[in-house]
């Protein structure tokens, strides 16, 4: 099955489930298999209001085939948190 045209939609994924101290490189760790956009770059952290980080990320990659690749990395772990992995829109990303 391939995630081919996704065009403005983006190569993103959204992870769910990090531990408050995962990092950026972390998550490259977590997605070595992938080419991630721009690097750390490509890699969004999230925090609440308070500036605490929020235990979810997105990540864009450089086309659909990495992204493929990473949503099945979904309830993979990074330290002993299991993370979910799902595509989102950029709609998504942004709303």
């Amino acid at each position: 099955m391939s995630g081919g045209g996704d065009g403005e939609d983006g190569n993103i994924v959204k992870l769910r489930g990090l531990p408050w101290s995962a990092t950026t490189d972390d998550i490259q760790k977590f997605f070595r298999d992938c080419k991630i956009l721009e690097g750390k770059f490509g890699i969004h952290m999230t925090s609440s209001r308070e500036g605490r980080p929020s235990g979810e990320a997105f990540v864009e990659f450089e086309d659909a085939e990495d992204v493929e690749i990473a949503v099945q990395k979904d309830r993979e772990h990074i330290g002993n948190r299991y993370i979910e992995v799902f595509k989102v829109n950029r709609a998504k990303w942004n709303g």
